[in-house]
């Protein structure tokens, strides 16, 4: 075989050995995970992990309110054509089941139910009275959808606990950027044991240990968590109405208690807030449930760890923390 022909041989063989690496790693641009989070904390925490490396839109708009999304069929066809689909649990997004049986490319989509493994609190058969106490924690299973609080990323354990589901999901389906992928859910991680610890000691020495809240049941997690007294206006959907009875307990109890705020939600009209507090002449003080988000914030990038370090300090504002 002279020159001519063994350079030729090796030209062809190094054609085909780029070939099929080529085939096997994704090129370029193209080659970004495409993801699809149900909500905002899930699409914060995958743009966190993921980086550079994915493509991650929202499905739900902001300010919807996901136990009662109604899916369109633009939706399922998005899905279908993602690499990861992200919700948080059939509690919380009950109609994600009609998304998995429906979509037909199950081989290419993986659906991740974020909160598998996260503990659950029971939703309370009445809010006048319930605090954080721990008694009563479930695990995550779907027998209890009905009962089960679904603001789980409330409590850091349990957002620990997504992220490392998200890590593993984007590593199965593109294993070879596996390191870049731990090491940002590694430093996110930190930075939530890091808010913990401010929540731990900056709330533990407070004048009152109460959070009366104007809106619908979302901060059970927060107050079982750090050992603070919860009542809610309203039960866990957005859509009902408080009750007479529930609004006068909450009046009674801050008179009772000489509490100087009440809470509301970002989105939530405050007008029930806004009530009580003239009736009282308690201060406003906004609570984000960590889901509730306008565009322009998202456009902007705001942050779920931004969000929980504000909470702080209403929190310790309301509640006349040193």
């Amino acid at each position: 075989m002279n020159a001519k022909k063994i350079i030729l041989f090796f030209l062809i063989v190094l054609f085909f050995t780029v070939s099929c690496k080529q085939a096997d790693e994704p090129p370029g641009e193209n080659a970004r995970l495409k993801v699809v989070a149900t909500i905002f904390p899930l699409y914060d925490f995958a743009r966190n992990i993921g980086g550079d490396k994915i493509k991650v839109t929202m499905l739900l708009p902001p300010s919807s309110d996901p136990h009662h999304y109604e899916l369109k069929p633009d939706d399922i066809i998005r899905i279908g054509k993602t690499n990861v689909f992200l919700f948080t649990s059939f509690e919380m997004e009950p109609w994600a089941r009609k998304v998995i049986d429906t979509v037909a490319d199950k081989k290419n989509m993986l659906a991740v139910e974020t909160g598998q493994g996260a503990l659950f609190l029971p939703l309370p058969q009445h809010h006048e009275h319930h605090s954080g106490n721990p008694s009563g924690l479930k695990e995550n299973n779907a027998d209890h959808a009905a009962k089960a609080d679904p603001h789980i990323w409330l409590d850091f354990d349990n957002a620990q606990k997504m992220i490392d589901n998200i890590t593993k999901a984007f590593i199965l389906k593109d294993p070879i950027n596996s390191l870049f992928y731990e090491k940002n859910a590694r430093d996110y991680k930190f930075r939530l044991i890091d808010l913990d610890k401010k929540y731990r000691e900056q709330l533990s020495n407070c004048k009152t240990r109460t959070i009366l809240h104007a809106g619908h049941w979302a901060f059970a997690y927060p107050a079982k968590r750090y050992r603070l007294q919860y009542m809610a206006a309203y039960n866990i959907s957005t859509d009902a109405e408080p009750s007479p009875q529930q609004i006068l307990a909450l009046i009674e109890k801050i008179k009772d208690q000489k509490l100087p705020y009440i809470y509301y939600e970002d989105l939530a009209a405050p007008r029930l807030a806004a009530t009580i507090a003239s009736e009282t002449g308690a201060g406003l003080l906004k609570l984000s449930n960590g889901q509730d988000i306008r565009k322009k914030d998202i456009l902007n990038g705001i942050s779920f760890v931004f969000l929980m370090e504000r909470n702080l300090e209403n929190l310790k504002k309301g509640m006349q923390c040193p």
